[in-house]
């Protein structure tokens, strides 16, 4: 998935471009759409994730 803006982001994960709602002062992002994730999950170094990316990582924590 991706998508066009002044400031693409980048996914820390696989390098895909997607666009963060949040960064580009929309209302709500797509990523509130997923159960977020665990505390013990997220990485304060690194950046957003793609929806691709955020989807598997939420997938991988909801089996373990």
């Amino acid at each position: 998935m991706s998508y066009t803006n002044a400031n693409p982001q980048h996914c820390a994960l696989c390098g895909a471009v997607f666009r963060c709602a949040q960064q580009t002062g929309d209302a709500q992002c797509w990523c509130a759409a997923l159960p977020a994730l665990p505390a013990e999950r997220l990485n304060p170094s690194r950046t957003c994730l793609c929806p691709d990316c955020l989807r598997e990582e939420t997938q991988r924590s909801i089996n373990m």
